[in-house]
């Protein structure tokens, strides 16, 4: 059997995109309703000015990131900044789905995402633990797709070889890295361009193809 006819056994999801919805707009403005400003103010002031990129790389703790927050006028605690940030993902039923059906035919299942503390700690209360293994954040590896460093440093972390692992990302040029350092990768995004790519690989053999009306 050939390196790229080998069933993987690690497979990784991107977060918001594929396993989640992501509306940064619903996000940002709760955000702005707390602090008392627009939503593009916090555009400006969170994710323009390289702040949200700097919890991604895991520069700051959570109760910095509060207290960087509170410099910009939230009045909150820990618990409102977590369940604001929380509300730009929504999970998708039929992804939750395929990675619960990926667990029980003993496949590891993770998330690989760009993402900081805030969003780690909540995340077990966004997806049920039944459908993943480990969530691997950006903010725990000090890189973030598509640097080679985050694909390393994520493997490293799950104790995975490239060949073993296939990675499912919504984005080109995180798949493009991915594949560069052998990992299999394939762009998708909804629950049934999901499935096929995981079937692609050999996966989901014995589980028969669905419909699934939530993408």
């Amino acid at each position: 059997m050939t390196v790229d006819s080998q069933r993987p056994e690690v497979v990784l999801f991107d977060l918001g995109g594929v396993v989640c919805q992501f509306d940064p707009d619903r996000r940002a403005a709760r955000l702005a309703e707390a602090m008392g400003v627009t939503p593009g103010d916090v555009s400006a002031l969170v994710f323009e000015s390289g702040f949200d990129e700097e919890c991604d790389l895991g520069t700051y703790s959570e109760t910095e990131i509060l207290e960087r927050f509170r410099s910009f006028g939230f009045r909150e605690d820990l618990h409102v900044l977590r369940r604001h940030w929380i509300s730009a993902f929504e999970p998708v039923a039929g992804l939750i789905d395929l990675a619960s059906e990926l667990r029980a035919d003993g496949v590891t299942v993770a998330t690989f995402t760009d993402n900081g503390p805030v969003l780690l700690a909540v995340v077990d209360s966004l997806l049920p633990r039944r459908a993943f293994d480990q969530h691997v954040f950006s903010c725990m590896l000090g890189a973030t797709k598509p640097d080679a460093e985050a694909f390393r440093a994520g493997l490293a972390l799950l104790n995975a070889s490239a060949p073993d692992v296939f990675f499912v990302d919504d984005k080109a040029q995180n798949i493009n890295s991915a594949r560069t350092l052998g990992i299999r990768a394939e762009q998708a995004s909804t629950a049934d361009e999901v499935e096929s790519a995981l079937r692609s690989v050999g996966l989901l053999d014995s589980v028969p193809r669905r419909t699934r009306s939530s993408q």
